[in-house]
């Protein structure tokens, strides 16, 4: 059982039926430490000087001692250069196997997700095919589908009473109107919804009845809050339909800096992906590589007491807005450490716009993840030590 958190730089204790777990994730409570690294998540937007960044998708977190030092090794020996991407690939094959009983027909490394799908998309569709995204949704990837020569296509998810879920008519007619593809992200990123088993199975066979490239974004699929998240790839069906798979070491492990993800093909595109060229898939270096693999095959014990621990840091952050002066729409999420928090009443989400600016906490806009339809929400990373979180929910509170 995992003991209370402490305010101290060293982190939070885990306990097992051992004891303590020798690499338990180690969170930093000071705000000053923080500030001063060099990453976007603590330098982005205004730079006040006690300034609380709760936006960009980074942990703060210390680096664990499994990937310090394979890191440390590395550098120690001089691999700082090409990696060696079937390393790579084959750790990545065996974790999708092991922890989602995902099994591919094929795999290759690129740099990032991003640049992945930009590759796929060039290779595999017409240039100006429509691409459907489902709002809201991460926001580069609008950019990513227009740079590839694509026209993204939104269709917003449902909300009810019980959360998100996907529009399968919307989603239907868009295909039938032309779409090329579909991204489909699982988990969602920002609404942090799961998708189950029918609604894969539904998604797979709408691809395959319009013949649709399904491309599955499955970076944030090991955060599961509440069990791990089913992979595309689980499903037997994928082989028969145009689907590809994107993930990384880098959410979960927090590596997004080191740039190495993995693209993984269906029966039906493993040919595609065999073809697809190094250069436009990008070669992660050395220590991409690596890490990618010491994460993979060494890093799982320390990555379920994350989850543990992200989850009731998610739970702490939806307990601090229900107890604002303000009407709060807010769903928890089954997977990732993203709160997608909604202020119904257009002043009061102005409102709560100002006690940020005022507080000096920054987060991201909803307006980022689908345009002025989400301008009254707003992504909150939950990944931060209680102090930090504390800290910036007190200041919220006053500055209301």
């Amino acid at each position: 059982m995992r003991t209370d958190d402490r305010p101290t730089h060293e982190g939070i204790p885990v306990r097992t039926a051992a004891g303590p777990h020798a690499d338990a994730p180690r969170f930093i409570a000071d705000a000053d430490v923080l500030r001063g690294r060099r990453t976007l998540k603590w330098q982005v937007g205004a730079l006040e000087p006690d300034r609380i960044c709760l936006g960009v998708a980074e942990m703060d977190l210390e680096t664990p001692d499994f990937l310090r030092h394979a890191l440390e090794r590395a550098v120690r020996d001089g691999e700082t250069g090409y990696g060696l991407t079937g390393e790579q690939e084959q750790a990545c094959a065996r974790h999708l196997a092991r922890e989602h009983h995902a099994f591919t027909a094929g795999l290759r490394c690129t740099t990032e997700i991003l640049t992945g799908l930009r590759s796929l998309l060039r290779d595999q569709l017409p240039p100006g095919s429509p691409v459907i995204v489902e709002t809201p949704v991460y926001g580069d990837l609008f950019k990513v589908i227009e740079e590839a020569g694509m026209r993204p296509v939104a269709v917003p998810l449902l909300r009810d009473v019980a959360g998100y879920r996907h529009d399968f008519a919307a989603l239907d007619a868009a295909a039938a109107a032309g779409a090329g593809a579909w991204i489909l992200c699982q988990p969602h990123n920002p609404v942090g919804r799961a998708w189950n088993t029918e609604e894969i199975t539904a998604a797979l066979s709408l691809a395959l009845e319009h013949d649709l490239l399904l491309l599955a974004n499955e970076v944030h699929m090991p955060l599961g809050l509440a069990g791990q998240p089913r992979s595309v790839f689980a499903d037997p069906a994928v082989h028969r339909a145009r689907v590809f798979g994107l993930t990384s070491a880098s959410k979960a492990f927090n590596i997004a800096g080191l740039k190495s993800a993995t693209v993984y093909a269906s029966d039906r595109t493993a040919g595609a992906l065999v073809g697809l060229p190094q250069s436009l898939l990008g070669r992660p270096g050395s220590l991409g590589a690596i890490a990618t693999v010491a994460c993979y095959e060494q890093g799982t014990g320390w990555l379920a007491a994350l989850r543990a621990v992200l989850a009731e840091r998610v739970e702490s952050v939806r307990a601090e807005l229900s107890r604002l002066p303000l009407r709060v729409d807010v769903v928890a999420p089954e997977a990732t450490y993203l709160v997608w928090a909604g202020f119904p009443a257009p002043d009061e989400s102005e409102r709560f716009a100002r006690a940020l600016a005022g507080a000096r906490v920054h987060t991201l806009p909803g307006a980022a993840f689908g345009g002025d339809a989400y301008a009254g929400y707003f992504r909150i990373n939950a990944a931060s030590h209680p102090a930090v979180l504390g800290e910036a929910f007190g200041r919220i509170r006053a500055a209301l």
